[in-house]
């Protein structure tokens, strides 16, 4: 039995061994990057002056509604948002919900579901998870099958070494991820019956950074979605997952719900909903906000990403639907945003009414679609027309 263990843990250690990858730490997949630091990324420093800030007056709270967006975390990176609705949550109280700075606030997921297909988790992986100097894994994908994830990459062994595993991926009690693998490959050789013989597990192998959202226990690998993902920062508690070849489906569940409020464009089929407390939107403070921003061309998800929420704007246009300020922004995909006539997949399309009176019809337009035109699109001004004025 003791000959058996020896001889068993030999073969590990021959496993690390068979395949020298060079002692270059340059990750393939993700290039020429900067390290991800989330101790400068994630962590907020308030100023003082920060416009709205009001310790001694509680600003409300503001909860936000997202449905069919495509929702940037990065450039290059999203997941595909079927329905979220939680409590936006500024960190320092007193503060408003700053746009334009992603890490002074926490979006709290009470319900809802979110998909992340392979190629975005991949990038994710490689962008920020990893990406970190001394990393011992790199050049990470991931794929889906049904009801399976796979991982594979190049794990730190004195040398740079190919690995596999597969294995399933489940919710645990506290609501983050546990992917259990059962199977394992070094260098292309099954290992984990070698592992198991000896009572080798990747946790001894691997020493991950406790703060980007991966850990090892054992031979399971523990994923916490609050530190995955760059900011803003999410909460919540994951209760089922879905695994398909398309992608990796999480379903969110607090046993909470927002407080139920009609957007100001109930039509709207794609958009991001903002409501309650105080919103500061192109340095200006919104005081119990509401800001509806609706995909102009509801034929796809709304692809938005907040961390160039401005870009957006600046090349759509702002309705002022109430006395109270609720506004509608129309906004174009983040990949459209310069190449985009913004009303050219409006519903009812441009605005006919101008100040000389109705355009003209054009042949085959009848006077009811001239009507639903006007209805639908008018008083729509530049966004940044609006925001010169206020």
């Amino acid at each position: 039995m003791i000959l058996r263990k020896k001889m068993s843990g030999l073969m590990c250690s021959a496993l690390l061994l068979l395949t020298a990858c060079g002692g270059d730490r340059g990750n393939t997949l993700a290039p020429n990057l900067p390290y991800y630091n989330p101790g400068q990324d994630q962590i907020y420093t308030p100023k003082p002056d920060t416009h709205g800030y009001n310790p001694a007056q509680p600003a409300g709270t503001s909860y936000s509604v997202l449905k069919n967006v495509f929702l940037r975390v990065d450039p290059e990176i999203g997941v595909n948002v079927s329905h979220l609705e939680g409590r936006l949550e500024p960190k320092r109280p007193g503060d408003p919900v700053i746009f334009d700075d992603t890490r002074s606030f926490v979006f709290n997921i009470f319900h809802g579901q979110l998909t992340i297909n392979a190629a975005n988790i991949t990038r994710l992986k490689n962008k920020f998870t990893f990406n970190y100097p001394e990393s011992p894994l790199k050049d990470i994908e991931i794929t889906f099958s049904q009801g399976r994830i796979s991982m594979k990459g190049k794990m730190k062994q004195v040398i740079w070494v190919p690995f596999e595993m597969e294995g399933t991926i489940q919710p645990s009690q506290e609501g983050t991820l546990i992917m259990v693998p059962d199977s394992i490959r070094v260098a292309g050789i099954p290992a984990k019956g070698l592992m198991d013989a000896v009572g080798l597990q990747t946790s001894k192998l691997l020493k991950l950074a406790g703060d980007r959202g991966v850990q090892l226990q054992g031979n399971n690998i523990l994923l916490d979605c609050t530190k995955l993902f760059p900011p803003p920062q999410i909460q919540g508690k994951i209760v089922a997952v879905d695994v398909q070849p398309t992608g990796l489906t999480l379903f969110f569940d607090s046993q909470q719900r927002v407080p139920r409020r009609l957007p100001p464009d109930i039509n709207a089929r794609n958009y991001m909903h903002a409501y309650g407390g105080n919103l500061l939107i192109m340095n200006e403070l919104q005081r119990g906000a509401e800001l509806q921003m609706v995909d102009m061309n509801p034929s796809d998800s709304f692809d938005f990403y907040l961390g160039e929420y401005k870009r957006h704007l600046k090349a759509g246009y702002v309705k002022v639907m109430n006395d109270q300020g609720s506004l509608i922004t129309l906004m174009p995909d983040y990949t459209k945003i310069n190449s985009t006539n913004v009303w050219d997949q409006y519903p009812g399309g441009a605005p006919l009414a101008t100040p000389g009176g109705m355009r003209s019809m054009g042949a085959g337009v009848s006077a009811a679609s001239v009507e639903r035109r006007s209805q639908a699109s008018s008083n729509f001004i530049p966004a940044l027309e609006y925001w010169k004025t206020h």
